[in-house]
């Protein structure tokens, strides 16, 4: 990669492990000042700060979790004031605590009946994905690799092909996948909905995201055919890298020139989404006029950029072995 895309990319690790750190010590002592203990509760860190792609205007989208209900409901008087706290010691803006990033139960997240069935809310699937695939802990004495463990066991037995272990994880991806697309559409029709942004967000950062989970998965598992107890340690380990480190490890040793010219042109969104200007110019533009290039609309060069990113994953998956592009089809894209 060019040195400017490293410079990215290394901001991004930097920034959001600075905000992490930040984090972790205050809600800590808070927690602490408030509970008498931390012991139980998981703060986690999803979005951009999970990713490890925070750059300058990224905001901190906050997840409380409690190991179980009784030690939820002692939690949430607390979880206004911790958020309203963090967000001036953080001097950024913090996830209000608002349906997705609402403090949530463990025990709650991990019950069967909940996984993949019509009682299940889209709120619990956002979170059970997103604590598997994009998290850092920020706070609380129960760590997120524990959370992470236990979720993912809550899947089902090791015998990937017996029912529900991997393929019910592959599928509640891309149902999660598949629901930001679809609840995006409303937006274009709403004046008062930030459409543009959420239409960049979806051709960049969680198709990135997206991507970065199939090949993960499928390149784990023709390393482990059998779904043993290292495939699902291995699967773990890769969840606690960021998107763009489990990506690299999956497709480096084949495909390390494809991986490279992918890079650069999602270091180009990153490098976008980090200036506020960018981000406000993005919230002004009007639908029916996004393909006017005139001076103030990013959308045709963004538009592009993602267009370039689309054509690197299709050609990284079409030159992948087939055993991995025939799991990536079956498991995620059927």
């Amino acid at each position: 990669m060019k040195a400017r895309t490293c410079n990215i990319y290394a901001r991004a690790q930097s920034n959001s492990e600075e905000i992490a750190t930040k984090a972790r010590e205050f809600i800590d002592a808070f927690v602490a000042s408030v509970m008498g203990s931390t012991e139980g509760l998981c703060f986690a860190a999803t979005g951009s700060v999970g990713r490890r792609e925070a750059l300058e205007a990224s905001d901190l989208d906050l997840v409380p979790i409690a190991r179980d209900g009784a030690l939820l409901e002692k939690w949430q008087p607390h979880d206004s004031r911790l958020r309203e706290e963090l967000a001036k010691h953080l001097n950024i803006k913090v996830s209000k605590g608002e349906e997705l990033t609402k403090a949530c139960s463990l025990a709650e997240l991990m019950l069967p009946e909940k996984i993949g069935v019509k009682e299940e809310t889209s709120a619990e699937l956002t979170k059970r994905v997103l604590l598997l695939t994009e998290s850092i802990h920020v706070g609380g004495g129960m760590s997120i690799e524990e959370a992470r463990a236990s979720l993912l066991e809550a899947y089902g037995s090791e015998h990937r092909t017996s029912g529900r272990h991997v393929l019910s994880l592959c599928n509640d991806i891309a149902r999660y996948y598949k629901t930001l697309c679809i609840e995006y559409i409303p937006r274009v029709l709403d004046p008062d909905k930030d459409w543009c942004t959420r239409n960049i967000k979806l051709r960049h950062s969680r198709k990135f995201w997206y991507f970065s989970n199939m090949m993960s998965v499928a390149t784990l598992a023709e390393k482990h055919p059998h779904g043993d107890g290292e495939f699902k340690k291995a699967v773990l380990d890769a969840f606690a890298k960021s998107p763009t480190e489990r990506l690299a490890d999956a497709v480096m040793e084949r495909q390390p020139l494809g991986l490279g010219r992918l890079l650069e042109t999602y270091g180009n969104f990153l490098d976008f989404m980090s200036r506020p200007e960018n981000r406000r110019a993005l919230a002004e533009v009007v639908h029916d006029e996004r393909y006017e290039m005139k001076p103030g609309n990013p959308f045709p060069a963004m538009k592009f950029n993602s267009d370039l990113l689309h054509a690197e994953i299709m050609a990284i998956l079409e030159e992948a072995g087939g055993s991995v592009r025939n799991r990536v089809i079956g498991w995620f894209m059927l």
